[in-house]
């Protein structure tokens, strides 16, 4: 079994928390409420789970640098410089970063990412991605283009040469609708949609109301997680 270290309290160490069952070979490392750096540096945790808002590029590094395995959001770097100082981090302390998004590893997008790298399915020439949630506060950019981006990476193993990003508000006083619009070195065209649309009395679980379309030059795919 690996100890596994919580840092943060966001909604997955909550879940995990509440689920009670055993999560495969690791086990949550029994330590008192603690400084985080005490945490990321305690010899006898392996690895950690860091569910943060804010500052979370910093403790991942300092774990790396530790030599732990790192369980994280999809995207933990925000910048050039966060993914320089990720990969120094790496390099200094041998640990293992393994972001985790809900969505790359729910089990039907799992499936799609499978059938879309099966050889029969073809060179990907679009992507369409939407995460629907209902209305509500909070910036769909910061939010949610994580987890599209986490979902992205994984279907794309290659370099994205164009980006652009209109975003506003429609129903609310935050940021709540974004469209993204990405190229690949492979000249496929991805469109990411990112709303807080639908009606608050709308049954809408995790993160919401998820729609991918991928078509290959031999194949469709189309991933409809709440269907």
């Amino acid at each position: 079994m690996i100890a596994l270290g919580v840092i943060g309290n966001g909604r997955h160490v909550r879940a995990l928390q509440d689920h009670q069952a055993p999560l495969g070979r690791f086990q949550f490392a029994a330590t008192p409420v603690r400084a985080w750096q005490d945490v990321a540096a305690d010899p006898t945790i392996a690895a950690l789970l860091v569910d943060v808002s804010g500052g979370e590029c910093e403790i991942v590094q300092a774990g790396l640098e530790a030599g732990k395995i790192i369980v994280c959001s999809p995207v933990p770097a925000r910048s050039a410089d966060d993914v320089t100082h990720l990969k120094h981090a790496i390099v200094q302390g041998g640990g293992t970063l393994l972001p985790c998004g809900e969505l790359t590893h729910g089990e039907a997008t799992r499936r799609g990412l499978a059938a879309m790298a099966d050889p029969a399915f073809g060179r990907l020439t679009s992507l369409y991605l939407a995460i629907r949630q209902p209305r509500g506060p909070g910036d769909v950019i910061a939010d949610l283009l994580p987890e599209a981006v986490g979902f992205v990476l994984a279907a794309i193993r290659e370099d994205i040469t164009a980006v652009r990003v209109t975003a506003g508000r429609l129903f609310g006083p935050t940021r709540d609708c974004a469209v993204i619009l990405l190229r690949s070195a492979g000249e496929a065209v991805v469109t990411i949609e990112l709303s807080r649309c639908l009606p608050a009395t709308l049954p809408a679980p995790g993160l919401g109301e998820i729609e991918i379309e991928a078509v290959g030059t031999r194949q469709a795919v189309r991933i409809t997680p709440l269907d």
